[in-house]
């Protein structure tokens, strides 16, 4: 297996531009051109992806592989895009995948042996692993509506400056009165009933959940447990992230959707995955 070509740190043109030069000299319409949202998906999709594929950052997030792959400038079925679902029901396009469930941190925590890369590594405590896994994802059902709330009804919520330390009593449980008391100090000014927004009597499952549950609360909520809790030592964001991509396996990436809708749109004409 050879080795992926990365760009990274490319303005939107320039993206465009490298990518239309690049089908120009492909003679045999080969090569892939994927688009990513960021530094974090370029590191967990490299390893499965075979050497005839090129990943794109993208210049804004998941709005930049929009604007990209749908852009008329580079029509081609060979460049296309992968991103967090998000609360996003509209596929724009065709060639838009979206990572299973709500998103990356997501769709490797749906596997349990993955989730328990992180549990072993630094979770110190007296709860399971699947029990640990539910009660983060029951507790974040309160951030979780509201964050799908603001996606459906654009918004505009700031989320940005929530702390979970401040918010998580001693049972590792949060506080719905100090939550919504952040995010209100958080958007001063804006006329939203956070309290209606928060249905708590709303039975979800755990599988309903994954669905919803932003990545990155899911992760930061993990690191305040497990500081609070049961580390001697402070636990590092980006550490827990880099250790649940590395727990990920080709037999998980097989069991996905995002692997199946990849390799059927290509229709097993050119390889895409080298697992």
């Amino acid at each position: 297996m050879g080795t992926n070509s990365i760009k990274t740190n490319l303005t939107k043109d320039s993206i465009i531009s490298d990518i239309k030069l690049l089908l120009g000299a492909d003679v045999y319409k080969e090569n892939i051109y994927i688009v990513v949202e960021g530094e974090d998906d370029i590191k967990f999709l490299r390893r499965y992806l075979n050497s005839n594929v090129m990943i794109y950052e993208s210049f804004s997030g998941k709005n930049g592989v929009e604007e990209i792959v749908q852009s008329k400038i580079i029509c081609s079925s060979r460049v296309i895009g992968i991103r967090d679902k998000d609360y996003c029901n509209d596929v724009k396009s065709k060639k838009i995948f979206f990572y299973d469930r709500c998103c990356l941190e997501m769709m490797i925590t749906e596997f349990d042996k993955a989730f328990n890369g992180i549990y072993y590594e630094f979770y110190n405590g007296e709860m399971e692993p699947h029990k640990l896994k539910e009660h983060i994802l029951t507790e974040l059902f309160k951030v979780s509506q509201v964050r799908k709330y603001n996606e459906e009804n654009k918004r505009r919520i700031n989320f940005k400056g929530l702390s979970f330390q401040n918010i998580i009593d001693d049972k590792s449980k949060m506080d719905k009165g100090k939550f919504i008391e952040q995010l209100k100090k958080l958007n001063s000014g804006k006329s939203i009933n956070f309290i209606n927004i928060i249905d708590e009597s709303s039975c979800q499952s755990t599988d309903n959940m994954l669905d919803i549950t932003n990545g990155h609360d899911f992760v930061l909520l993990f690191k305040v447990i497990c500081e609070k809790r049961c580390s001697k030592n402070s636990v590092n964001e980006k550490q827990i992230s880099s250790v649940l991509r590395g727990s990920f396996s080709e037999e998980f990436l097989k069991e996905t959707t995002l692997y199946r809708n990849v390799s059927d749109y290509f229709d097993n004409k050119i390889k895409v995955w080298c697992c």
